[in-house]
């Protein structure tokens, strides 16, 4: 066996000490969040005391996932029987701010997105400003001082069968009624499969299979020198500094400093070579990780009515003849509805690549500059540029920008031939996790989806900006939050250009901010020596 240069060791993860779902991930098909809010200190701190062993590490969640997926492969299908359920904490500031004495020490350390509340980032993440609408703070189902559902404690429970995590969630709401904590806020998440066929596994209520291009995180289970979190290649010891490593399936290496606080962060201009990780830290913060949980509602009838207008519209146009409603659908996202990459299959959705993995998450966009394949304004290519420069340099600071995905459905699939039971109220329960709110995932809302012209331009015969991600992004700074993009074909050597507009529907947004917060997940031992108290 090669021996693996000192410099080259990557980090060994404390994984009895993080909590399993920042890098290993829950991946359950059942979700509850449970929103506290602490009444008495010193009697949640009591509570916290009791609970911190319930919470689940990375060490089980990981070595349960793997044996999960070699029965799943031997077996070939998904398994029934072998069940688990986990639980994770975060805290808001305001709840740090009541648990943790001499707080102050700390907060030069701390995000300042964290630190200021979602609520004060809403606006300039795009929220609507109207006091009126759905998607303002003050409207909000969950985090909205109007009625009184901000979160202080967030926990996430996680579970193979809905029946064992509805008793679990009980008993500790049963517990929480002691301890002068109030449930502020109850919501159960499905994977789509729940309510009925195995093709809605993964996917969303839009119709797109979900979370597909995840970081690869660096990093060692144990002290055996390729014990990878990660599985890759053999490590090379001559590969240059300033390229790019990937791992089996495509995925980018990315030191884990950006997602838990006290590792080795990316270098901006050598992906192979980490920073050291800032001696300075608190050890409070070690080994955590900062939560964006976003309640996102999809009007999906809105959706199909922007979809069906459109595409005929375009359709009409020099270039596009062959549009049509799906392609204009995979346009917006970068993918068709199995998850098949454009840059890989542009003409036609593909099953038998979305199903493979170590051939649907491998590709690029340099070939593709105009954006005639994978438009540069597809969601994916907006968050995720891969190997393009952008606004902020080469493709390698672009990893710095990346953010852990763990969102789940709420509500059940709309059937558009039949009057919706639950009147609009599905969407995604978002959840990402990352070492900086602010330079992370604020980063990519409001610097990237919802900026025309970034992360990069795709060359214009008319000069005109790439556009806004049409699918997530938002635009507060008009009255009417109309949100414009241009798509670009290419018909015998000859560039076409068509507008894509939400003007003139009386619904522009289907996605639609009605909630969350932003929250801290410490460490399993901070929990227990810092938030809690026997």
């Amino acid at each position: 066996m090669t021996k693996t240069p000192t410099d080259l060791l990557e980090p060994i993860l404390d994984v009895h000490d993080i909590q399993g779902n920042i890098l290993a991930g829950f991946n359950k098909d059942h979700r509850t969040f449970l929103g506290l809010t602490i009444g008495d200190p010193a009697q949640a701190k009591k509570w916290i005391g009791l609970i911190s062993d319930q919470i689940s590490a990375i060490y089980e969640v990981y070595n349960y996932n793997k044996v999960y997926k070699s029965l799943r492969r031997r077996l070939k299908r998904e398994l029934a029987g072998l069940v688990a359920t986990w639980m994770n904490i975060g805290f808001s500031y305001s709840a740090m701010s009541k648990l943790i004495r001499d707080i102050e020490q700390i907060d030069p350390y701390i995000d300042s997105s964290y630190k200021n509340g979602l609520i004060s980032s809403s606006q300039s993440l795009g929220d609507s400003i109207d006091p009126l609408s759905a998607g303002n703070y003050h409207k909000w189902k969950v985090g909205s001082p109007d009625n009184s559902t901000i979160i202080d404690i967030l926990l996430i429970i996680e579970s193979d069968d809905p029946s064992i995590m509805e008793a679990y969630v009980k008993s500790i709401l049963n517990e929480t009624n002691s301890f002068d904590l109030k449930n502020v806020y109850y919501e159960v998440g499905h994977d789509l499969s729940y309510f009925g066929g195995e093709e809605k596994r993964g996917h969303e209520h839009f119709g797109f299979k979900d979370g597909i291009s995840q970081p690869g995180i660096r990093g060692r289970l144990s002290d055996n020198p390729t014990d990878y979190l990660t599985p890759r290649p053999v490590l090379d010891p001559s590969a240059s500094p300033d390229s790019i490593e990937y791992d089996l399936i495509g995925r980018p290496l990315i030191s884990p400093g950006e997602f838990v606080i006290g590792y080795p962060t990316q270098n901006k201009n050598h992906p192979r070579k980490p920073n050291p990780p800032d001696p300075s830290i608190p050890k409070l913060l070690k080994n955590g990780s900062y939560i964006v949980f976003r309640r996102l509602r999809q009007d999906v009838q809105a959706f199909e009515d922007f979809v069906n207008r459109e595409s005929k519209k375009i359709s009409q146009m020099t270039g596009f003849s062959n549009m049509t409603a799906e392609k204009f659908k995979a346009l917006l996202v970068g993918r068709w509805p199995s998850g098949a990459p454009l840059a890989l299959s542009p003409d036609q959705d593909n099953l038998e690549l979305a199903k493979d993995k170590l051939k649907n998450n491998i590709f690029g966009y340099d070939d593709d500059q105009h954006g005639y394949k994978t438009p540069v304004i597809s969601h994916i290519r907006k968050v995720n540029p891969r190997d393009l420069s952008t606004d902020q340099g080469s493709a390698v600071r672009a990893l710095k920008r990346r953010i852990i995905l763990r969102g789940l459905p709420f509500g059940e699939p709309l059937d558009l031939s039949k009057p919706d039971p639950i009147h609009g109220d599905r969407g995604l329960l978002f959840l990402s996790y990352q070492a900086s709110i602010f330079e992370q995932f604020e980063f990519l809302t409001t610097c990237w989806m919802n900026m025309k012209h970034r992360p990069t331009n795709a060359p214009s015969p008319e000069g005109h900006f790439s556009g806004y991600d049409l699918l997530v992004g938002q635009n507060n700074k008009d009255d009417d939050r109309v949100r414009n993009a241009y798509l670009q074909a290419n018909t015998d050597n000859q560039t076409a250009e068509a507008q894509v507009t939400t003007m003139g529907l009386n619904i522009l947004d289907w996605v639609i901010s009605t909630g969350g917060g932003y929250f801290f997940s410490p460490s399993i031992s901070s929990l227990k020596s810092f938030f809690g108290s026997t």
